[in-house]
């Protein structure tokens, strides 16, 4: 993995806008946040490191509301939260909002293996005992995901009047897995930086001994159906989103080429 840093990525200023990216869960995400470390280093900052510093969302909310002396310098701000959230919704400087979105059905079947499969994600004990049917009414933070997850992260709705207002608020750049490297490619070129050669995956699919995936379970084919139904907004949505889409052209660096 190499990024191709132009001169001018040192000129920074006070009104330079942040670039969102929101990390949807099994969305090639964790590769794109190293890509985004290696290439920006402490002026990417990490949801996560926030809510570590900060403890927890109280923690940081409550900053926020009193002091925004955390954006100083920052450039990035990755990670697994929304355009609802106080990060996006107090930020003393304008945003663009970047994302990776995935097939929505195969995205949940993804993450309901994927969990099964990680002994220490908090969901973990609770899938083990439930079929991906079952899960998706009794484990809250699962069922999060599985009813247009990804629009409501990216835009806080799911209609299209929602939609639409959120592309007038922000500039998006929005890029599907599948096209995982063109996307890369269009967002560092935000910044007037170039994708040095394909991007290596982290995090992909895990193999956990005697778990068996959601594909072999006897009710796999209801719990696709509901999947079907009740993710009916977001899979209108991915079928027509291009492999990159930008709302309108993005611009992060205003001495970008």
């Amino acid at each position: 993995m190499n990024a191709l840093l132009k001169e001018n990525i040192a000129a920074f200023g006070p009104d330079m806008p942040i670039l969102c990216f929101l990390h949807l869960p099994r969305t090639a995400g964790s590769t794109l946040n190293r890509l985004l470390k290696y290439t920006f280093g402490d002026r990417a900052i990490f949801h996560a490191d926030l809510l570590a510093a900060y403890g927890g969302e109280a923690g940081l909310s409550a900053t926020l509301a009193k002091d925004k002396a955390l954006y100083q310098g920052m450039m990035i701000l990755a990670g697994h939260y929304g355009v609802a959230h106080p990060l996006v919704r107090q930020a003393p400087r304008p945003l663009g909002i970047a994302a990776v979105l995935r097939q929505p059905v195969e995205r949940i079947v993804s993450l309901y293996d994927y969990i099964r499969a990680c002994p220490d994600h908090p969901e973990h004990a609770a899938l083990s005992r439930l079929t991906l049917h079952q899960a998706m009414d009794a484990v809250p933070n699962f069922a999060a995901h599985c009813r247009n997850a990804q629009l409501q992260t990216l835009f806080g709705a799911t209609d299209q009047r929602g939609i639409m207002a959120a592309f007038n608020r922000y500039p998006y750049l929005l890029g599907r897995m599948d096209a995982l490297e063109a996307f890369a490619q269009r967002l560092l070129a935000s910044f007037g930086l170039t994708l040095g050669g394909a991007l290596p995956r982290f995090n992909e699919r895990l193999c956990l001994p005697g778990v068996a995936p959601a594909q072999q379970q006897p009710d796999y084919a209801s719990a696709m159906a509901r999947l079907v139904q009740e993710n009916r907004a977001e899979l209108a949505f991915f079928a027509r989103l291009p492999s990159v889409f930008s709302s309108r052209p993005v611009k992060i660096s205003a001495g970008a080429a």
